[in-house]
C-alpha cells in the first residue's frame, strides 16, 4: 500500500516536469504487471488488471494535465491518492 502511494507521488512529479500523462499511465500499468509478476498471480487476470490500471491511470493523470492550476487540481490530486490507497 505504501509503494503504491509512493509511485503515485513520484509519476505525478513525473506529469508536472513533463506534461505527458501516457507517459505516466503507462508507467503505472508496468508497475501494476511487474508486482503481479513478482507474486506469481495468473496472468490473465494480471493482463486484465494492468489493462484497467491504464485506462484509470490513464483518465487521472489526464484530469490533472488538464487542469493543473487551482483547487480542483488538489481535489483530483488527493481523490486519486485516496482511491489508489484502496
Amino acid at each position: 500500500m505504501i509503494l503504491k502511494l509512493v509511485v503515485l507521488i513520484a509519476l505525478i512529479r513525473l506529469l508536472i516536469a513533463t506534461d505527458k500523462p501516457f507517459l505516466c499511465s503507462s508507467l503505472y500499468a508496468a508497475v501494476v504487471l511487474v508486482s503481479g509478476l513478482l507474486f506469481a498471480r495468473p496472468l490473465t487476470g494480471l493482463l486484465i488488471c494492468a489493462g484497467l490500471a491504464f485506462l484509470l491511470a490513464s483518465l487521472y493523470f489526464w484530469l490533472l494535465d488538464r487542469f493543473q492550476d487551482g483547487l480542483l487540481w488538489w481535489v483530483i490530486l488527493v481523490g486519486g491518492l485516496a482511491v489508489g490507497l484502496v
